[in-house]
């Protein structure tokens, strides 16, 4: 597999979490399938979702 072509569990990671709101992408249910996209994420796209990750972390957020 290219570094130019995403991993399909990445791919696939990410048309679930498009379809969601930002609510229910930062909901523990949905927490793993984060933690997939970040696994298999190109890493040009490492650093946004990184930045997402922190809402994780922020409790506020909860």
């Amino acid at each position: 597999m290219s570094q130019n072509t995403p991993h399909p569990k990445f791919i696939e990671a990410m048309r679930q979490l498009s379809a969601m709101s930002e609510e229910e992408r930062l909901s523990e249910e949905n927490k793993d399938l984060f933690e997939q996209a970040m696994n298999y994420a190109p890493l040009d796209i490492q650093p946004a979702l990184m930045a997402i990750r922190k809402k994780y972390d922020d409790p506020a957020v909860h």
